[in-house]
């Protein structure tokens, strides 16, 4: 019998993508090499942080997941973790887009305090792990993955109305608000189209680009974004959005549904340009993919196809499931 391992990984938010995405998913694949997957909460309150501290420090190995913790908690969270690993899934040295994408002394300096400290550096793709390697580590590239499910993907909706999908938060919706001008170029042109945005909150476009806002709720998401044609991941090209994981790719194309993507980051890699969908540098670009998908079915079908078949060898749980618990084997060894 294997004896069982405890792993902690400390979040701030238990239940947000990061976790679902990068731990929780690989839960079953960690309890087959003995590995038991515990979340411990990183709250605001002082008692609640020392109870997170304590269950961390009874753990085999912490992870602490995306979080610039100041040097006292991080010089507490040291002296507490038999062995510490660092994930992260965003360029956290910067300031993200909405704040101009520019460097930080003081999340520079928290970033690379970490970094130093940790035993492990799991970075979620090539770009995030040269800005810790800029600090010294050597980090391994986990990248985040979706479920695939077995078998073919569901027929598209019906209809000779083109239903564009895009999923997402208040956080990432400025980007798709920014190609405003792209879907007034669809109306304007004749090209008959419904915009759903899967999200929690609307979004706002000028009058007369047709929009559905589906609220995001974690049982009916697959199902929302399934009900579409194809789907959209714009991006603008900065240094926090070169960090970004592309988790809104995987998502559609692990659905079966191409995407017209951003030539931005991971996204470049995820899509594979005039197969599984098109990757646009501008916004020209970016319009004549989306006039391509409109105006051929059986092709976009096909790429459909050939996007889940991608993810699941390239992009998947499964594919990944081994390399993480290597990963996370070397972090407890």
């Amino acid at each position: 019998m294997i004896a069982t391992r405890l792993l902690a990984v400390l979040t701030s938010d238990p239940e947000g993508p990061v976790v679902r995405h990068r731990w929780r998913a690989y839960e079953q694949h960690l309890a087959g090499a003995g590995i038991a997957l515990e979340i411990v909460p990183w709250s605001k309150g002082l008692a609640a942080r020392r109870a997170s501290l304590q269950r961390a420090s009874q753990a085999d190995g912490v992870v602490l997941s995306s979080r610039l913790v100041n040097r006292h908690d991080l010089s507490r969270l040291r002296r507490r973790a038999r062995r510490l690993a660092f994930d992260f899934d965003d360029a956290l040295p910067f300031r993200d887009s909405r704040r101009g994408a520019t460097p930080s002394r003081t999340r520079r300096r928290r970033f690379r305090a970490i970094v130093g400290a940790a035993d492990r550096v799991f970075a979620g793709n090539a770009y995030l792990a040269a800005l810790a390697r800029e600090d010294g580590a050597d980090p391994v590239v986990l990248p985040t993955t979706v479920d695939v499910p077995a078998g073919p993907p569901a027929g598209e909706p019906g209809g000779d109305l083109a239903i564009i999908g895009w999923i997402g938060s208040q956080a990432t919706l400025p980007y798709l608000e920014a190609r405003a001008l792209v879907l007034s170029a669809l109306v304007a042109a004749g090209r008959r189209f419904r915009l759903r945005v899967i999200a929690d909150r609307e979004p706002v476009f000028p009058p007369g680009i047709p929009v559905e806002t589906v609220p995001w709720q974690l049982d009916t998401w697959a199902r929302d974004l399934g009900a579409t044609n194809f789907g959209l991941a714009p991006l603008p090209d900065d240094a926090w959005t070169r960090g970004k994981c592309g988790l809104k790719v995987l998502q559609m194309l692990a659905l079966g549904r191409p995407v017209v993507a951003s030539a931005v980051g991971v996204q470049v890699d995820q899509v594979v340009h005039g197969e599984t969908g098109f990757v646009a540098a501008d916004r020209e670009s970016f319009l004549e993919g989306i006039v391509e998908l409109m105006g051929d079915p059986e092709r976009r079908r096909a790429m459909g196809a050939a996007g889940r078949e991608d993810v699941r060898a390239h992009w998947s749980v499964e594919a990944w499931g081994p390399r993480v618990v290597e990963a996370v084997e070397g972090l407890l060894a």
